[in-house]
């Protein structure tokens, strides 16, 4: 067949199937009005007052697209307070409540949202307690997802490493710029 004859033929049977879309989308337009009726002045048969009665109860055809939208702002709203929670777990560290504090982040950490599961593991590793570890491996046994599981042995294996500076005096370990390291002696000026 020569290029314009195929070129036709595909012409025609695009333009086929746009006709064939734009008439579905005008048929189920009009599928949804009963009896004259338009869907918002449609009586509400759940109601038994309304349909006895006559009134047309108002009914938004566009409502699951807001109750969609209300969803997704509730869904935001509830890993907005966990991740907050997280925050204000993680500032209350101070050494002496971090068992609890620990067992907190873990029941985070089986959140079903993945931002609160990584901000739990994050919070964990902030607190480098190897406290955590045993706790940890007991959720690494229940999650199912291999992303998820890779996450909990990373932050496990990092609470594993040792201390490179266990000796070292607090001030020199928070590179305070205002103490400095001789290079050729180990005495601090």
């Amino acid at each position: 067949m020569r290029p314009k004859v195929v070129i036709m033929i595909l012409a025609i049977g695009f333009g086929l199937l746009g006709a064939m879309l734009v008439f579905k989308g005008v048929m189920s337009g009009n599928a949804g009005s009963a009896g004259g009726q338009t869907p918002a002045t449609q009586a509400n048969s759940a109601s038994p007052s309304a349909a006895t009665n006559g009134q047309a109860v108002p009914v938004n055809p566009a409502g699951s697209s807001n109750a969609a939208a209300s969803a997704e702002q509730m869904r935001a709203a509830a890993i907005d307070k966990e991740l907050a929670a997280i925050q204000e777990l993680v500032g209350g560290a101070d050494g002496d409540n971090n068992p609890t504090i620990i067992s907190a982040l873990l029941d985070k950490v089986v959140y079903p949202e993945p931002t609160v599961r990584a901000a739990a593991l994050n919070a964990l590793k902030l607190l480098n307690d190897t406290n955590a570890v045993p706790g940890l491996q007991q959720v690494e046994k229940h999650i199912e997802d291999p992303r998820g599981k890779v996450a909990v042995l990373d932050v496990i294996d990092y609470l594993n490493l040792p201390n490179v500076t266990p000796d070292v005096p607090a001030d020199i370990a928070t590179n305070n710029p205002g103490i400095t390291i001789h290079p050729r002696s180990r005495h601090v000026r």
